[in-house]
C-alpha cells in the first residue's frame, strides 16, 4: 500500500510540495535574499497578482496559503495550485520576459518576500545556489504541470476528484480533515458543482471520505489510490 500511495504523490502534478524552492538553498542563500527582498503582507481574499501583468518580479512564501488560478472565457474559475510557505510563484513567465499568466489571490493571511528583476539579477551573479536553486524549481515546474496534461487526459471525472482530495491533503502535512469547499474543488477541476457533488457522493458512498460542511474528511487514501489508478486484476 505505502509504494502505491508514494507512487501516486510522486506523480501528482497539482501538489508542489515536492518543488518547494526553500528546499534547494543554503542557509546563506536565504540569509541573502531576506537582506535584498521586500517584505510584503497580504490579508485573507487579496489579489497579490492578475494574469496580464507584466511579470516583473518573483514571489518567496514566508506565511500562509495561496491560490493561483485563471478565469475561463465564460467568467468560470480555475484553480491551479495552491502554495504554502517555502514556494516561489511567479518564475517561469518572469524569465520569458512576459506577462503573468494567472491570477494569485491570498487564501490565508500571506507574508512574501517580493523580488524585483534588480533584486533577482543580483542574486544570480553573486549567488549560484540561488541561481540553480530557481532554475531547478522552474524547469520541474514545467515539468510537472506538463506531466498533469498528459496524466488527466482522458481521466474520468471520479479518478480526477479522488487526485485532487489527495492533493490537498498533501498541501497541509497530509491531513486527513482538509477545508475544502465543493465550489472550490469544482473549480480546480474545471467543472461545475453539479457535476462535482455527484462525484463526491460516490467517493461517499465508497466510504473513501466523509463529507461536511466546507470540508472534507479522508477515510481512506489506498481506496483514494484504487480511484485513481485501479489495480489491474492478475491473471
Amino acid at each position: 500500500m505505502l509504494s502505491r500511495l508514494l507512487f501516486v504523490y510522486m506523480l501528482n502534478p497539482i501538489d508542489y510540495s515536492i518543488l518547494k524552492f526553500i528546499s534547494f538553498v543554503d542557509a546563506n542563500t536565504i540569509a541573502e535574499i531576506g537582506d535584498v527582498a521586500e517584505s510584503v503582507y497580504f490579508k485573507k481574499g487579496a489579489v497579490i497578482d492578475r494574469a496580464g501583468n507584466p511579470a516583473n518580479h518573483i514571489f518567496l512564501i514566508n506565511e500562509g496559503l495561496v491560490q493561483l488560478g485563471i478565469n475561463g472565457i465564460d467568467g468560470s474559475q480555475f484553480n491551479l495550485a495552491r502554495l504554502g510557505p517555502g514556494h516561489t510563484f511567479g518564475e517561469v513567465p518572469y524569465f520569458l520576459n512576459g506577462e503573468v499568466i494567472h491570477d494569485a489571490t491570498a487564501e490565508t493571511n500571506v507574508l512574501l518576500q517580493k523580488l524585483s528583476r534588480a533584486n533577482v539579477d543580483h542574486l544570480m551573479m553573486h549567488s549560484l545556489n540561488f541561481s540553480k536553486a530557481l532554475m531547478a524549481v522552474s524547469s520541474m515546474r514545467v515539468q510537472t504541470t506538463l506531466a498533469y496534461i498528459g496524466d488527466t487526459l482522458g481521466m474520468p471525472l471520479l479518478a480526477r476528484t479522488a487526485k485532487q482530495i489527495l492533493s490537498v491533503s498533501k498541501s497541509v502535512n497530509n491531513a486527513n480533515k482538509v477545508n475544502l469547499r465543493q465550489v472550490d474543488l469544482a473549480h480546480s477541476l474545471g467543472v461545475s458543482r453539479v457535476s462535482i457533488g455527484k462525484a463526491l457522493k460516490v467517493l461517499s458512498t465508497q466510504q473513501l471520505i466523509r463529507i461536511g460542511y466546507g470540508k472534507l474528511e479522508i477515510l481512506s487514501r489506498e481506496g483514494l489510490v484504487d480511484t485513481i489508478y485501479p489495480r489491474k486484476p492478475q491473471l
